[in-house]
């Protein structure tokens, strides 16, 4: 998954009025490579300067309203 799909993902979501978003949290278990990436790009993205683990196994963001959170897939 890179970001440009993920924000396609979400958008058909939070364009669609059939579906009711209040409490909605998408999660997302991702090998650990392409979870260290979106956690690096949400972070940069987010203009954040303190030091930062990108090896957590968790994280989460709001997009438009809707939790999305991504973990580690431990196969």
């Amino acid at each position: 998954m890179t970001y440009e799909i993920l924000i396609k993902s979400v958008s058909e979501i939070i364009n669609n009025d059939l579906i009711h978003k209040e409490g909605l949290v998408l999660e997302y278990k991702l090998d650990e490579e392409v979870h260290k990436k979106l956690n690096e790009h949400f972070y940069y993205k987010s203009g954040a300067i303190d030091k930062f683990d990108f090896d957590d196994d968790e994280f989460e963001v709001e997009l438009g309203g809707v939790l999305v959170r991504f973990v580690t897939d431990e196969k």
